[in-house]
């Protein structure tokens, strides 16, 4: 009898962890929300494809943070606090220890990025901002760089404010530099064109300079060239005395500056070896470059040119990378017209889902009307990839408009039987990247 009685109750068990892995998990509404699987690059939880080059690399990401705590030159969207603050920099040290190369590639801040793990679409310098602290968010960013850079791993990051850049400029006695154009800094302070003295305000100017620069004015472009151009100038005054490099190091981790960095002291005094084994040659200089666009009506994004990028990759890297997918013009007015609204649809169907499947004692009426909502979620996601996929097929855009029609009538119908809405909220705002259906981190200050 007892031995009947635990086979009857195993039975059971079994049959509840069958049937738990096959329903919708019960979750509350808000950034949290279960994304749907999906092929589309908005909807799916991306994760970045690493590969392996034939040569052997040691690959730094370094940012600049748009921030200071000086009143009189603050950084865009003039932020009051260290976490809402942007990677305005970002540049990859790629060095290739199998033949002696040091290669800079720029990645611009107004990139149209999808940050791997989150839903929606953002710039790459908002990377940061998508987790709770700044370590935290140069991971994303870090993975977010591999990804542009079609999985190449990137190793290390280090990250400064603009005050932590101030005091190691000065702390390295300046630098000497052949100063591109004249130009009013942001400190206020007046630069002409030709050979000066730069302290670590001026360096800050110079780096910062975009609006008020007088080459490539306003072009984040302009910017990303510059601080090329400047980093090589500090490579080689540190190769000419490491000593700079050392003594950087020790303020910048002293715990007084706004310093981030996954470096620990034995990896730096491995990588300032390595550095020095390569000598004082000529740095190969990139940038990840391509239209600058007023894109999804509210933001300018920089539009990848994917020829060049694979270029760049093949150049740099060895390795013959894939064009990165759904980050065209065109597909970003797909986004608008289409993407984002069905796609907002697409997650409360899905809520609607995950809310009925938990709830308990479920009546047959109930249990019905979510079926149904279930079996039509899976035709809209199938017809919104096929869709996204190839956008200019009208025969697509009918069956997805069929689909959405269907999943709507019947999302109503089964929120009103489980009570998951009074008012099912099916239109999108009007400020896709508010709404929390469309990005997950809609709370950022994109200035």
């Amino acid at each position: 009898m007892k031995k009947r009685f635990w086979q009857v109750v195993l039975s059971a068990m079994m049959a509840l962890v069958l049937l738990a892995g096959m329903m919708p998990t019960s979750l509350a509404d808000g950034e949290n929300t279960l994304v749907p699987e999906s092929t589309t690059m908005f909807l799916k939880m991306n994760e970045v494809t690493y590969v392996e080059p034939e040569d052997e690399f040691v690959t730094i990401l370094l940012c600049g943070l748009d921030f200071t705590e000086n009143r009189d030159w603050r950084g865009s969207g003039n932020k009051r606090e260290l976490i809402k603050a942007h990677t305005d920099a970002n540049m990859v040290i790629a060095v290739n220890k199998t033949k002696g190369q040091v290669s800079l590639i720029s990645l611009p801040r107004d990139t149209l990025c999808y940050l791997p793990g989150i839903r929606g679409v953002y710039k790459l310098n908002c990377a940061v901002n998508c987790a709770p602290t700044i370590p935290e968010g140069l991971e994303i960013t870090r993975e977010t760089a591999s990804w542009l850079l079609g999985g190449i791993k990137i190793d290390y990051y280090a990250a400064l404010d603009m005050d932590a850049l101030v005091t190691l400029g000065d702390l390295m006695g300046g630098l000497d530099y052949d100063l591109d154009m004249t130009y009013t800094g942001h400190t206020g302070k007046r630069y002409q064109k030709g050979q000066v003295t730069l302290n670590g305000k001026g360096m800050i100017d110079y780096l910062r300079a975009r609006k008020n620069a007088t080459i490539m004015s306003g072009l984040d472009i302009g910017r990303c060239d510059r601080n090329r151009r400047m980093f090589i100038t500090v490579y080689e005054k540190f190769m000419n005395d490491p000593s700079h490099l050392v003594k950087l190091w020790d303020k910048a981790t002293s715990g007084d500056l706004n310093f981030f960095t996954n470096v620990d002291d034995e990896t730096f005094t491995a990588l300032v070896e390595l550095m020095l084994t390569l000598g004082n040659d000529s740095v190969g200089s990139y940038m990840l470059t391509g239209e600058y666009k007023l894109t999804m009506e509210h933001w300018n994004f920089t539009i990848t040119d994917q020829p060049h990028r694979q270029a760049v990759l093949k150049e740099v890297f060895g390795i013959d990378a894939q064009e990165l997918p759904q980050v065209s013009y065109a597909f970003t007015k797909w986004l608008l017209a289409t993407g984002f609204p069905v796609g907002r649809q697409i997650i409360i169907a899905r809520q609607i889902l995950d809310y009925g499947y938990g709830l308990e004692n479920l009546t047959a009426s109930q249990k019905q009307a979510l079926d149904e909502l279930q079996a039509s979620y899976l035709d809209t996601i199938e017809a919104y990839d096929a869709y996204a996929n190839d956008f200019d097929n009208d025969d697509l855009k009918s069956a997805l408009t069929k689909a959405r029609t269907k999943l709507r009538k019947l999302g109503e119908a089964a929120a009103k039987k489980v009570k998951k809405y009074n008012d099912v909220p099916w239109n999108t705002s009007t400020y896709w990247f508010r709404d929390p259906r469309v990005n997950t981190f809609n709370q950022i200050d994109w200035q």
